[in-house]
């Protein structure tokens, strides 16, 4: 671990740079949605993906460049290498929404990005082996960027995922002084917030990958490398990001298992989502959002609870993994959203 990730630092107002990142994400977007069509930042209709019309897409350009502004004037150089790996994975995003690059290369420089930010000491010591936990590092935060990617499948889904998983650790790092760390979950809370009021169904704008892959990883990496999960005894730091994000590995874990089970491969997109087969038993999608949002919440909160009462954290774990567990065994025996019908 960085020894930046144990500074504390005094009290203070992180209000202005989170209204800026606010209000700049919101401003951006709304530009971007006037010259979308100009620039050619469009999604097509495809048959794999829920929308049915061609939408303004890249949201994440407006995102990226927000939260670099806040992060430029609220803490500058604080984790250098997760902000160069999140700024190289923005980068590459926004070409792989242009050029649809091919899986195995999108995996390959996300496993780069992560070892990049591994090596450079964000390491969690799951295990009493140094490569053991340099290998799951890596594969924690690549699991955690392609989640976000995933669950980014439906109207303000993902950025209000966001949203809630950021303000929950935004504040459990407030409360026990960490407010340079709170400060960075304030500022990406505050850009997605921008960016929910155009992308809430009707969606004017979609986030793209060049919006889901870099926060995605910001988050899985910000987890391993910040103060707040590895007090209290190693298993309670480690359940607490699980359960935090508990509905994206979830998510991703159903969709997993199921493609597999249908021989399809994983990569491949569809509309198999739980969100998609909560909408296929006739949700209206404002409907599946909000429930979606609120599993996320839950999650959330248990993942608080665990890392305060660290005592609790087999019983909240076993409650969550149940739930969750007939949660998704019902949920596979529901279809997936059907291609020929699917609208916005």
């Amino acid at each position: 671990m960085g020894q930046d990730a144990e500074t504390r630092i005094g009290p203070g107002s992180i209000a202005m740079p989170i209204l800026l990142a606010a209000a700049l994400s919101a401003l951006l977007t709304w530009l971007q949605i006037r010259v979308s069509s100009r620039w050619r930042l469009t999604a097509a209709p495809r048959a794999d993906r829920w929308h049915s019309a061609a939408t303004p897409s890249s949201g994440g350009l407006a995102i990226f460049l927000s939260c670099a502004a806040a992060y430029g004037l609220a803490c500058p150089g604080r984790y250098p290498r997760i902000a160069l790996a999140v700024a190289a994975l923005w980068v590459f995003g926004f070409l792989d929404d242009r050029l649809r690059i091919r899986p195995a290369l999108k995996l390959g420089i996300q496993v780069a990005a992560a070892g990049f930010v591994v090596l450079g000491g964000v390491i969690f010591p799951v295990t009493p082996w140094p490569l053991a936990n340099v290998a799951l590092s890596i594969f924690w935060i690549v699991m955690i960027t392609n989640a976000f990617n995933l669950i980014d499948n439906m109207d303000g889904l993902c950025a209000g995922v966001v949203i809630i998983v950021c303000l929950f650790r935004c504040w459990l790092l407030a409360a026990e002084g960490y407010r340079a760390d709170a400060e960075l979950c304030g500022i990406l809370a505050a850009a997605f917030a921008g960016f929910l009021v155009f992308n809430y169904h009707p969606a004017r704008i979609f986030m793209g990958d060049c919006g889901s892959l870099p926060v995605g990883f910001a988050l899985g990496a910000l987890t391993l490398a910040g103060p707040a999960p590895h007090k209290g005894i190693l298993l309670a730091g480690f359940l607490y990001p699980a359960v935090t994000f508990a509905y994206p590995i979830f998510d991703t874990a159903l969709v997993s298992v199921l493609r597999k089970l249908g021989g399809r491969p994983i990569s491949v997109g569809g509309r198999d989502h739980s969100s998609h087969r909560l909408a296929s038993m006739g949700l209206d999608q404002r409907q599946v959002v909000w429930m979606l949002w609120l599993m996320t919440a839950v999650g959330s909160g248990l993942g608080l609870m665990i890392h305060w009462t660290p005592g609790a954290l087999v019983a909240a774990a076993a409650v969550l993994v149940g739930v969750m567990g007939m949660f998704g065994v019902y949920l596979a025996r529901v279809p997936g959203y059907p291609l020929a019908s699917a609208h916005r």
